[in-house]
């Protein structure tokens, strides 16, 4: 039965990967034509639309979206509602991205939901016109949803929002994080543009929740959720959180809104104040969906959650660990903040691999004054970009740090973690997938 179920997840990520991946291509048009997001719903109708059948939340942004979906799934499934979790990226397997109650998807699920696809969806070979590998996985957990009839589905919008294939659904309520500079080749340059793609993910009548914004962004925000008629509830307006430092990068919070409910001194496992500002608008989006919050759910909850490779501290023999995915300038200088809160003072080392078209001499400018020592690697992903382009780039920025130059990412990890001092911390970072490359390993190291 296991090496039966091993062969069909097999032959089902072979048929995936014959999709279009916007993940791991480059040069493709993010248009409307080329997403047709009306030959999605359609090969959905050949399905018995199983996104209908469950009360759905989208979760949109450009920093947070994943930490956000995650804590409030959380938050759901501590009150008792059986709840479905769908995020994006993954960092080793595709059933990372499809969760109910906080349990993967088997490999046999996984398996004979691709199985029902390939019987009832139109694949054509057209680009134009064939599904996505995103589409597909996404129809994977509507699939799985419903089998497991599921109460809500928090879904992680993918990319942007307006095409983003999770955007097939009415959300009864929506979340959209703060919002910065990220692909921009793709949404666009202007901060106000890429907020109208994210700000799709809107419906009339439903409750629209805001993370901190930038003042400009955050008013352009509440005026299209006025116009087409949702309901907007803006942080720092409706709803605030004032974070209490609690040393070593966690923290505990205070959370009040404008109904008059005040929470004090509450826990998060999730490490930096930024995670604070997450956890407020999971709150929010909370409270608004279920009407008795027990605040004894919400602390277990909170303090409880977790996201990997997102400000993850691994605590080895020979010094501490931290691995995120930083890959854009805002994320940067949230991780550039979170080193100093763990371990203040500088002089640490880093391990940087990232992706291409990313702009590496802002994220440099936030991550390069904190270390003397870097290590610049590739991931295993096929848009990597390469450590010999990201070195020089790096020594343009801080010609003073000490630099290698080491590919092969797992030669690099133990490179780095060699080059560790007394108090000093090593930061791994640059993307998710090379995150994902390397998270096994330090599991291992943080066991022994």
């Amino acid at each position: 039965m296991v090496d039966g179920e091993s062969s069909r997840y097999r032959r089902a990520l072979r048929f995936l990967d014959t999709l279009t991946d916007w993940e791991r291509r480059v040069g493709l048009r993010f248009t409307d034509e080329m997403m047709r997001l009306d030959l999605f719903r359609r090969s959905l109708d050949s399905l018995g639309h199983p996104e209908r059948r469950f009360r759905v939340v989208l979760v949109a942004g450009t920093k947070g979206k994943g930490s956000t979906a995650s804590i409030l799934a959380r938050l759901l499934t501590e009150h008792g509602v059986r709840t479905g979790l769908s995020t994006s990226p993954h960092l080793v397997s595709p059933r990372e991205r499809i969760a109910v109650g906080g349990a993967n998807i088997s490999r046999g699920e996984f398996a004979g939901a691709v199985e029902e696809l390939r019987r009832r969806f139109d694949f054509f070979d057209d680009p134009g016109r064939s599904r996505t590998w995103f589409e597909a996985i996404t129809a994977v957990s509507f699939l799985h949803f419903a089998r497991k009839r599921v109460d809500t589905a928090v879904l992680e919008v993918g990319l942007g929002g307006r095409l983003d294939a999770t955007n097939v659904t009415e959300p009864a309520l929506s979340v959209i994080t703060t919002i910065g500079h990220d692909h921009t080749h793709i949404l666009g340059s202007g901060l106000l543009k890429i907020a109208g793609e994210k700000g799709a993910v809107m419906r009339e009548g439903a409750h629209a929740v805001f993370g901190r914004q930038r003042p400009r962004v955050g008013a352009f925000l509440r005026r299209r959720a006025l116009e087409i008629g949702a309901v907007p509830s803006l942080a720092g307006e409706q709803y605030e959180a004032v974070p209490r430092a609690s040393g070593g990068g966690a923290y505990r919070f205070d959370y009040s809104d404008r109904e008059g409910r005040r929470w004090e001194d509450l826990p998060l496992s999730l490490l930096g104040e930024h995670q604070v500002g997450n956890a407020a608008a999971a709150l929010r989006a909370f409270t608004l969906l279920e009407e008795r919050p027990d605040e004894g759910a919400l602390r277990r909850a909170l303090g409880n959650v977790s996201w990997p490779a997102r400000g993850e501290l691994f605590r080895l023999v020979g010094g501490d660990v931290l691995l995120d995915g930083a890959h854009n300038a805002d994320s940067a200088a949230v991780l550039g903040r979170l080193v100093d809160e763990i371990r203040p003072g500088g002089g640490h080392v880093l391990l940087f691999g990232g992706s291409k078209k990313k702009k590496f001499n802002d994220i440099f400018r936030h991550l390069l004054p904190l270390v003397v020592d870097a290590v610049f690697t590739e991931s295993s992903h096929p848009r990597r970009e390469s450590a010999v382009l990201l070195e020089r780039r790096a020594r343009r920025i801080a010609p003073a740090i000490g630099t290698k130059v080491i590919p092969d990412a797992a030669e690099a990890l133990r490179a780095a973690l060699g080059a560790r001092g007394k108090g000093r911390l090593l930061v791994i970072t640059g993307s998710l997938h090379l995150a994902g490359d390397l998270r096994a390993d330090l599991v291992a190291r943080r066991r022994r």
